[in-house]
């Protein structure tokens, strides 16, 4: 049975840059942190916790993760996702293949992960998931004898179906709304109470934007009480 190694690459600055007119560079880190819990949730669901590793420039997030009893793979500086995921390949090389997932996935399933597996196990020796604009790889999973260049950044879908279906190679596509989904603009997070998750991801951000809230209503409060022309 080929065993696969789990790489879950963590941008280490300035994470979720697209979210800095809703949250502080604290909260945005936070953030980051309570969905790589989740990510990490749901591979421990699926008992691949001991073959996953994150991969991040960010000592806290190495140490974060090493809580949850995974490998780490600390890189110099931030050279983007595809430098990250192709250092952590040739660190782990010695396993059967790669199965890369995002940390920004709050959605995504032990059974997803399940099921990516199981096209392995009927023959497919490529799994790619897209984003939900079909735009982005979200979970890639390539075996070792027949490994793709990697597109991430660069309408990575597209490009990872293109090269499997040119070179011959034995490829599925999973589509999941779980995994398709991602947190990346003030959009996303709005959306994301609508599955009605409960998880690390959701009480975050019920936490945070709840106590904004109260605090500016303190604000509009004092505003409305305050005497004309009071300083």
């Amino acid at each position: 049975m080929r065993k696969f190694a789990i790489i879950v690459p963590v941008k280490g600055n300035n994470p979720k840059g697209r979210l800095g007119a809703m949250f502080t560079s604290r909260e945005k880190k936070q953030l980051q942190l309570s969905m790589l819990e989740d990510t990490l949730g749901a591979l421990s669901g699926a008992k691949k916790l001991k073959q996953t590793y994150v991969v991040s420039s960010d000592g806290d997030i190495l140490k974060f993760a090493e809580r949850f009893g995974v490998g780490s793979i600390p890189e110099e500086g931030d050279e983007g996702v595809n430098e990250a995921v192709e250092r952590a390949m040739s660190v782990l090389d010695g396993y059967d293949g790669w199965m890369i997932i995002p940390a920004d996935l709050p959605l995504i399933t032990s059974n997803d992960i399940r099921t990516v597996l199981t096209l392995v196990r009927m023959g497919s020796s490529v799994v790619i998931s897209p984003s939900e604009d079909y735009s982005g790889t979200n979970l890639l999973l390539v075996s070792k004898k027949t490994p793709i260049r990697l597109h991430y950044d660069d309408d990575s879908f597209t490009k990872h179906v293109g090269e499997a279906t040119r070179r011959g190679i034995r490829f599925s596509v999973y589509y999941s709304q779980n995994v398709g989904f991602d947190v990346d603009t003030s959009s996303d997070v709005h959306r994301y109470f609508g599955f009605g998750r409960r998880n690390s991801t959701m009480n975050f951000l019920e936490r945070t934007l709840r106590r904004r809230s109260h605090v500016q209503n303190d604000i509009r409060e004092r505003e409305r009480r305050r005497p004309d022309g009071s300083p």
